[in-house]
């Protein structure tokens, strides 16, 4: 179990910090390509109630360091939460990664049964790691880096599915979706316009 909780957790949230890295890349080439000031796009929400886009990437990045911190028993790196550029942006995102390469599957073992206790402003959360991972820990990150595809996409940046998605480790395709993944996904997506 404790294999399944690293391979669950940390190669997981690489994989789509490196698809969430390049997604942002891609933002940036279109603000400029559009005459379109990034603070339009990095300010930009999907409701007025919602988090800009800025601050949603700021969870993803939060979600991955803080559940791959805690089941490994170490302390997670403080960031200071005032990106205010795509390139202050794409460094947060690599912070988090030399972060979480830097961890071992060893430091995972037992922590599916570890005890996760979160103090929050309004209360404590407490879990078993396994239900943390779980029921708290990639619903959260996957919210926030859904909402960050989400904002873009309703500003007109020109992503797809697949962008999202990215080849997936393991993955073997064989076929017409073998070429369809093989393509570049922001052309595909351009093609559907």
């Amino acid at each position: 179990m404790s294999d399944l909780m690293y391979q669950s957790s940390k190669p997981v949230f690489i994989h789509n910090l490196k698809n969430l890295s390049s997604i942002l890349k891609t933002a940036a080439r279109d603000a400029k390509a559009r005459g379109i000031d990034p603070a339009v796009m990095l300010n930009a929400r999907l409701s007025p109630d919602m988090l800009p886009l800025t601050r949603q990437v700021q969870m993803v990045t939060d979600h991955a360091k803080g559940c791959c911190s805690r089941l490994a028993s170490v302390e997670a790196p403080a960031f200071s939460d005032n990106e205010t550029t795509f390139a202050e942006l794409e460094a947060r995102i690599q912070n988090t990664v030399r972060f979480l390469r830097a961890l071992k599957a060893s430091q995972f073992v037992g922590s599916e049964s570890r005890e996760i206790v979160m103090q929050l402003p309004i209360g404590t959360l407490s879990f078993s790691g396994i239900d943390f991972l779980n029921g708290w820990s990639l619903p959260n990150f996957y919210f926030h880096y859904s909402t960050v595809y989400n904002i873009l996409r309703h500003n007109g940046v020109v992503i797809g599915k697949l962008d999202l998605l990215g080849v997936m480790p393991g993955m073997k395709a064989k076929g017409k979706i073998k070429k369809m993944m093989d393509a570049k996904p922001a052309a595909k997506a351009k093609k559907k316009r």
